[in-house]
């Protein structure tokens, strides 16, 4: 499989310069469903529907396979870094979100408790605490000194999560995003999307969230004024599944998420409009 296209921070994009992959490996044996940079940006890690997860080294734009984690019995639907690096959080086909340290290759903790498939893991802001959501309709706040959770009611299928200082954010299948209050676990507000909401993400500032829907639109709100949105559209871009990833460029300048018709597509922030779009490399 073509592996993710990589960029060096701060490069400027522009749709008069063509821009090619630095590396391709045939990273997994089956589709990479997740990818994610540690907050250094020295490592990548991917997660496959071949149930492992591989870290990879990066230096000078090419990866270096370092360690595969295994103990998952079904595909990694989502991955992500704590923020000192040490840990490494998945979620998971098989109803559960599994914990390693990166080094060791078997986890340290396995969450059960979700009854389907777990669709996103994040770490929260509290060192010892993770949240997941599910498709079956549950978001959970784990303590993992405990090895318990707390589960709040929800009425529509989970696809992603997004944690700031104290509050969770998902995106659901019913066209809504809810902010949860972290410290009693309780929804204090929701926002109404245009279509079944894919991915989200956070600005590296916690000021801007961004959401994909299946409406073939991206939406960045000012979490500040919850009034203030701009959507994003292209000709030819199109969310093609639920699972669907858009992110913020850690400057905060761009938007990128992938398209249906095998390309990537970026967004200028300040301009509103199309910054380039990257050959359609992926199959």
């Amino acid at each position: 499989m073509e592996e993710d296209l990589l960029f060096p921070v701060g490069i400027c994009l522009s749709a008069r310069v063509p821009v090619r992959p630095l590396q391709v490996l045939e990273a997994h044996e089956q589709g990479i469903n997740a990818v994610r940079f540690s907050f250094g940006s020295d490592l990548l890690a991917t997660g496959g529907t071949d149930r492992v997860i591989k870290l990879w080294d990066v230096r000078a734009g090419s990866l270096t396979h370092r360690a595969t984690l295994d103990g998952s019995t079904e595909g990694i639907t989502c991955v992500e870094f704590d923020h000192m690096g040490r840990r490494i959080l998945a979620a998971s086909h098989n109803k559960s979100a599994l914990l390693w340290r990166l080094d060791d290759s078997a986890p340290k903790v396995t969450l059960t408790g979700h009854s389907r498939k777990v669709t996103a893991a994040r770490f929260t802001c509290v060192p010892h605490q993770v949240v997941t959501g599910s498709t079956d309709r549950t978001v959970r706040l784990w303590d993992l000194n405990r090895a318990a959770c707390e589960c709040p009611s929800v009425l529509s299928s989970d696809c992603d999560l997004v944690c700031s200082d104290s509050s969770i954010i998902s995106g659901h299948f019913d066209c809504k995003i809810r902010v949860w209050d972290s410290r009693t676990v309780s929804c204090v507000q929701e926002l109404p999307s245009q279509g079944r909401v894919t991915s989200l993400d956070l600005s590296s500032d916690r000021r801007q969230l961004l959401s994909c829907c299946r409406d073939d639109c991206l939406q960045l709100l000012d979490l500040r004024w919850t009034n203030d949105r701009m959507c994003f559209r292209a000709d030819g871009f199109k969310c093609g599944g639920d699972s669907t990833k858009a992110v913020i460029s850690p400057d905060g300048c761009y938007l990128a998420a992938g398209s249906a018709d095998g390309a990537v597509y970026i967004w200028n922030v300040s301009t509103g409009g199309l910054e380039t779009r990257l050959p359609d490399r992926h199959r």
